[in-house]
């Protein structure tokens, strides 16, 4: 029985992060995926929408092009769904073929890749397939998958996930969103700008509910004026096929039963839910529940106090960032000793439409819930040259304050929301003076120029 000090279960973002830290470190490890290494977020997540999206972007660019004084590009003509979607998978497998599992084997990390994945057998033996290892630390990191509701009769609906949606070479033309989150919003923007009906269904007053009003607000309208369509207060319950073949939904909306029709797909975006199953964790003494993931203490040790968890099958935060980051804290941990704690209080968060928008923190409704005496600036992207130059004028940039000026939190929207939110988040987590970005240079004309413009301007209020 081969022996190791650290296995890794699940070879996504975070358990990456563990092998190849925890081997750097001069630990023998061994890695177990039932999949792909890489995880949702090669395969399925982060690279291929953020490489679809980029192309929407794109073609929106062109549509734009006679505001900016170009030649108009009329129609649609030469656009093929099938090539745009080969060419993200092309950006998958470039990426995948970095994470191929020789590449960590020559790097001394052995790999264990089968069908069935990982099961403890007790606290320090797993079988993989028909070998059974004996493990002198664990950390389990087998991430989330889609949450689908229940269908209703004999027909069988199309129903996609984000991690199916990326098969189809074929357009459709109406794609109904079951769910109005992140995925809704960045994947619904962008087919609906290649052309499909595009509806979203939700169960709140008004989709995105995570996010600060204002910014709902300019997300909202985005999306109106790009054509998606919206249906609130709708609870769905269950899918199926009626006559003709078309897809229906119930849903509960206002206390009564309804059923929505859609001559077209079903893309469910009901939320995540944690890969437990399969792994026997009550033989390994790990607790865990259906709907949270595996249980873990501020340390992201399990109940068995030699297993660690880290990422979407333990955190409500279902982030690749934060699989990494909690990635590293279990490494320290187990060659360490317990001393580093899994704090999220500086969360930085992107959704990445057009535009961006970005948070960092608390929001105003959670400041105000927890503080007195709570301040909030706003400065419009139309405030700062370089967005003016770029005609990307659309957005702002809120900050949440205490009443010493302390930052607690951060709302954008707007070009790069995700990349400016950076340096609100860097001060927050160095506990940085607001009056530190007034006596900083920050290089003209660029977008991060509103991180400086929206203190300067709130100082300017208190003289």
């Amino acid at each position: 029985m081969k022996k190791y000090d650290v296995a890794v279960i699940g070879a996504g973002s975070g358990g990456l992060v563990v092998a190849l830290t925890a081997n750097r470190r001069g630990a023998r490890v061994a890695m177990i995926e039932k999949d792909k290494i890489g995880g949702e977020c090669t395969h399925t997540g982060c690279v291929p929408s953020k490489t679809l999206i980029h192309v929407a972007k794109t073609l929106q660019a062109t549509k734009d092009a006679p505001s900016l004084g170009l030649p108009e590009v009329k129609g649609m003509e030469g656009f093929h769904f099938s090539q745009v979607m080969e060419h993200v998978d092309s950006v998958v497998q470039s990426i995948y073929a970095h994470e191929q599992p020789d590449v960590f084997r020559d790097a001394g990390i052995d790999v264990f890749l089968h069908s069935s994945g990982a099961q403890f057998l007790n606290d320090r033996e797993i079988r993989v397939g028909d070998e059974v290892i004996e493990a002198e630390h664990t950390v389990i990191c087998t991430g989330s998958s889609p949450r689908v509701l229940p269908t209703l009769g004999p027909g069988q609906p199309e129903m996609l996930t984000n991690e199916t949606f990326w098969e189809l070479r074929e357009q459709p033309d109406a794609l109904m969103f079951l769910g109005g989150g992140v995925i809704a919003a960045e994947l619904g923007q962008v087919m609906a700008r290649f052309g499909s009906e595009v509806t979203i269904v939700d169960r709140n007053p008004r989709i995105l509910k995570v996010l600060d009003p204002e910014v709902q607000d300019v997300v909202i309208e985005v999306l109106k004026e790009d054509g998606v369509r919206m249906i609130n207060n709708a609870n769905c319950t269950a899918c199926g096929v009626g006559a003709q073949g078309v897809n229906t939904v119930t849903v509960d909306q206002h206390g009564e039963t309804r059923t929505l029709e859609t001559r077209g797909v079903l893309f469910a975006s009901m939320g995540r839910v944690p890969n437990v199953q399969g792994l026997q964790l009550e033989n390994a003494g790990v607790e865990y529940d259906e709907r949270h993931g595996i249980h873990t203490n501020d340390y992201l040790q399990t109940t068995a106090p030699h297993i660690y968890a880290c990422g979407d099958v333990a955190a409500r935060a279902k982030f690749t960032h934060v699989a990494s980051y909690q990635a590293e804290i279990c490494v320290d941990n187990i060659l360490q000793g317990n001393h580093r704690t899994n704090d999220l209080s500086v969360l930085p968060w992107a959704i990445f439409m057009e535009p961006e928008v970005a948070h960092v923190g608390m929001s105003e409704a959670q400041a105000r819930e927890t503080y007195d005496g709570v301040q909030t600036f706003k400065t419009p992207c139309g405030s700062v040259d370089r967005f003016i130059t770029e005609s990307k004028t659309r957005g702002f940039l809120k900050v949440v304050m205490d009443e010493d000026d302390r930052i607690l939190g951060a709302d954008g929207v707007g070009a790069h929301a995700g990349e400016w939110v950076q340096c609100i988040t860097l001060a927050m987590k160095n506990e940085l003076p607001i009056t530190a970005f007034a006596d900083t240079i920050f290089a003209y004309p660029t977008f991060s120029e509103i991180a400086k413009k929206v203190f300067t301007r709130f100082l300017r209020t208190k003289l």
